[in-house]
């Protein structure tokens, strides 16, 4: 690979403004790098992106590109991309889907804010369900592929005993409880706290799995659950790292201020 091929930026036009990016980067991920905002719900960095929300939209035209709507979280940029990003078309149509957000989410703040944003004062469409879940599949795609669990999928129509949201089932026996879904969720459908020696998973108020915590045989403080330290212990093995479950981040910390083992955090969904 030459020089040249190895500091290569790709040229695009966004709002009329010239932009080089690296290749390989995403409209969106262009947009935000040079200050220009795109409102998205369900983009989240470290996950792949499934265009759930379809906040992100964008007009786009090319050389051998006819203009049309696509989503930027998933866009590649290349050169002689042109991208509109607060055209009428593009106002008008992220506002219908805020509207069709208020339907599926009518008291989620998130959305709510998005409402205010756009002007939106009269709700044009019912409530269709009853919960804040988005559909997005983040807490799916971050059990999946972050944490290895699996516990989260899309509910099955006809099986009510392991659904969590009105789409959305968990595998309670695979459920480790570290939070990463509750963490991710970008409408806050999902809750996890702890209260003193347990671990609750909730939905809108609704407790949907509960696992006991491991204390620290040091300060006696509850930090963290089995399945969090069998996940760890299973990945950290690889690099010949073992998990020091008998004692919490804190007095780890204390006890060795450079760990050669790592710990357990306390705080849920940082396992991912």
């Amino acid at each position: 690979m030459t020089l040249e091929e190895v500091n290569y930026m790709i040229q695009l036009i966004i709002n009329d403004t010239q932009v080089a990016v690296a290749p390989g980067t995403t409209v969106l991920e262009a947009a935000r790098a040079n200050g220009i905002n795109i409102p998205t719900l369900c983009y989240l960095k470290a996950i792949r992106p499934n265009q759930a929300c379809r906040l992100c939209v964008v007009e786009a035209e090319g050389p051998k590109m006819a203009k049309a709507v696509f989503s930027s979280c998933d866009l590649i940029a290349f050169d002689g991309l042109v991208i509109h990003t607060d055209s009428p078309r593009i106002l008008q149509l992220r506002r219908t889907i805020v509207e069709l957000l208020l339907a599926g989410m009518p008291d989620n703040q998130a959305v709510l804010a998005l409402a205010e944003q756009y002007g939106i004062t009269e709700r044009r469409f019912g409530v269709e369900k009853s919960d804040s879940c988005m559909l997005c599949g983040i807490c799916i795609q971050a059990c999946r592929e972050k944490i290895g669990g699996s516990a989260l999928s899309f509910a099955v129509a006809g099986d009510e005993t392991s659904k969590v949201a009105e789409f959305v089932q968990l595998d309670r026996e695979r459920c480790v409880g570290c939070g990463t879904c509750a963490n991710l969720c970008p409408v806050g459908a999902i809750q996890v706290e702890d209260k003193g020696a347990v671990r609750e998973l909730s939905l809108y108020g609704v407790v949907v799995n509960t696992l006991e915590l491991i204390a620290c045989t040091s300060c006696g403080a509850h930090f963290t659950t089995a399945g969090v330290v069998d996940l760890l212990q299973a990945r950290l093995a690889k690099d010949g790292l073992e998990v020091n479950a008998g004692y919490c981040p804190n007095c780890a910390r204390a006890k060795n201020p450079a760990p050669a083992a790592a710990q357990p955090r306390m705080q849920t969904g940082e396992t991912a």
